[in-house]
């Protein structure tokens, strides 16, 4: 809108989509009587969470379970208030490649409600969430777990990147969104603080 030579300062027009990129998911995203993304807790983008290292399992088009979870560290009392990072390692093999929604892994519902059930603040992922659906014109009963996070007021996280750096830490997860009225997901820039 405004550039240095023409107007003594710079002023940029940003345009974006609520989902692209690394983001946030609110559960008025799959819910007409969800929480929007500016009336969620901050606390649910923030604060303690678990790495799973899921990388030696899921190269691609491969669902998630519970025993997998379990496998990678998630035990009931872990989980309890934390946001569960899953780590597969898929965004920095695919991202910007049109496999990347088509062939990659996926978290089964199980997983999911296992996750719920377990107290987890929120779910972050490097992946698409939920079993890419077949078309552009697919309802609602193509994502479960988007329905049922979000049904439960858990946000997601989504297409994070550098998780490789995170392994082997305790650490913080803030990825806080902006703060659009009556936003269904907002773009953040996730941090991690290392403990």
């Amino acid at each position: 809108l405004q550039t240095h030579e023409s107007h003594t300062r710079s002023n940029t027009k940003l345009t974006l989509a609520t989902h692209l990129g690394t983001h946030v998911d609110a559960p008025f995203h799959f819910h007409a009587d969800g929480t929007t993304v500016e009336n969620m807790p901050l606390e649910k983008y923030m604060g303690p969470a678990l790495l799973l290292d899921l990388r030696e399992l899921f190269q691609g088009k491969t669902p998630i379970s519970v025993s997998d979870l379990q496998e990678a560290g998630a035990t009931p009392q872990d989980l309890k208030d934390q946001i569960a990072v899953l780590f597969t390692g898929w965004a920095q093999q695919e991202s910007g490649n049109v496999r990347f929604y088509s062939d990659g892994p996926y978290l089964s519902t199980e997983g999911a409600d296992y996750l719920a059930q377990n107290q987890v603040n929120a779910v972050a992922v490097d992946f698409p969430i939920d079993k890419h659906p077949p078309t552009p014109q697919s309802t609602m009963k193509d994502f479960p777990v988007h329905r049922l996070l979000l049904g439960q007021n858990i946000p997601l996280i989504e297409n994070l990147i550098n998780l490789d750096q995170l392994v082997g830490h305790k650490f913080e997860l803030w990825a806080l969104p902006l703060k659009l009225k009556g936003g269904d997901g907002a773009a953040t820039r996730a941090v991690a603080r290392i403990l």
